[in-house]
């Protein structure tokens, strides 16, 4: 399920823990729009993507909800005109990623008339001093009226990003879930705090100010929101998202755990197909100029057989369905379970792999339980 991906590299102001490519000058967004427009003329007219049928539309970013619903439109129309199926009227899933103090009535109807079917709010946390202390510039009340609004427009999809592992005490982290839980939503993204070394939280823990979570807490928040999402109907269907349902489910993020092909678009984006993924350049100026000039401001890599068994492994192995070893090496040409056979009889017989009851076939997974190390688990059959 091939999709389509937009890098919006604006925020007002800079979270501490964040390191995604973003400018907090808003002054060059009408330059920013009419590049980025141009860059979708130019990967149309490459005719690489001519035999790809898109699903799915991602704004990301940044913020994408910082720009006007007027640019905003103009960018969707553009990526229907030149990459929209001829049998399809929209995308099967059009996701935009907004924030609380951006969510009004005028807001919303604009990305619904932009074509937009699914919000993705960040609201990362509902506890007051904790959104301060990330530097978000919304409060937990202005989080909750911002989904309920949302709802009553008529966004049917709405997921919650929230972020666990923070420093605070068990009772907060609880009210954040329940408060959550409590909403008209049918999807959470939730991940763990990572200290970035040049971000403002970076320089604070590598300075001795702030002191890293101990990892008994992180693992503390995460069984709290796995059992608490599970009572409240939502399906743990990879490690960091849940849903209500199957309908609910992230369709355009379920195309990069399964290696679909997908294009990027904007500074700071990513896109891949035939094994070789491209990376934008991650300057605004840059981006702007070359772009300007008619050229496609891209670096790429190719990768090999390995690399991809590798990766397909890793984001295989972070689903509630797994991976077959049996297609991995149909695939690749390689078969991790035989090549690690010491690291297959380790896991399979501690539990660290086990089969997969939805899936026919020789289908292995992580179980839940075991989530937060699986990467641990996903590396030790990695193949060089």
């Amino acid at each position: 399920m091939p999709g389509i991906y937009v890098h919006i590299p604006f925020c007002r102001t800079a979270c501490h823990y964040c390191d995604f490519h973003f400018s907090t000058s808003l002054q060059r967004t009408g330059e920013f729009v009419n590049a980025l427009l141009k860059e979708v003329g130019l990967r149309k007219k490459s005719g690489v993507w001519d035999d790809s049928e898109f699903s799915t539309l991602y704004f990301g970013g940044g913020t994408p909800s910082v720009l006007p619903s007027k640019d905003l439109k103009r960018i969707t129309d553009a990526i229907k005109v030149e990459f929209l199926p001829e049998n399809l009227t929209a995308f099967k899933e059009a996701t935009i990623e907004v924030n609380p103090e951006d969510v009004t009535e005028i807001a919303l109807q604009g990305w619904l008339d932009a074509g937009f079917d699914r919000l993705s709010i960040g609201v990362q946390s509902f506890e007051d001093s904790q959104l301060e202390w990330m530097n978000r510039k919304h409060s937990g009340t202005e989080a909750v009226k911002a989904v309920k609004l949302a709802h009553k427009m008529g966004f049917n999809k709405i997921s919650l990003d929230l972020i666990y592992g923070l420093l605070q005490g068990d009772k907060e982290w609880k009210e954040t879930v329940d408060r959550a839980l409590s909403l008209p939503i049918n999807h959470i993204s939730c991940y763990a705090l990572t200290i970035e070394p040049k971000t403002v939280l970076g320089h604070r823990v590598s300075e001795g100010v702030e002191k890293k979570t101990p990892d008994k807490k992180i693992e503390a928040d995460y069984e709290y929101l796995c059992s608490a999402a599970k009572k409240a109907g939502f399906k743990h269907y990879e490690v960091s998202n849940w849903a209500i349902g199957e309908q609910c489910r992230a369709l355009h993020n379920s195309g990069y755990w399964s290696g679909d092909p997908y294009i990027g678009f904007g500074p700071g984006a990513h896109g891949f197909r035939d094994n070789i993924r491209y990376a934008v350049i991650s300057n605004n100026l840059k981006y702007i100029s070359k772009v300007g000039r008619g050229l496609l401001p891209d670096s790429s890599e190719k990768l090999n057989p390995l690399d991809r068994c590798n990766e397909s492994l890793m984001t295989g192995l972070r689903t509630d369905v797994g991976v077959s070893f049996v297609e991995l090496e149909r695939r690749w040409g390689v078969n991790p379970a035989v090549v690690n056979h010491e690291a297959w009889k380790k896991w399979t017989g501690s539990g660290g792999l086990i089969k997969t009851a939805c899936k026919s076939g020789e289908y292995y997974r992580i179980p839940e339980k075991m989530w937060l190390i699986g990467d641990s688990i996903s590396s030790d059959f990695f193949v060089t």
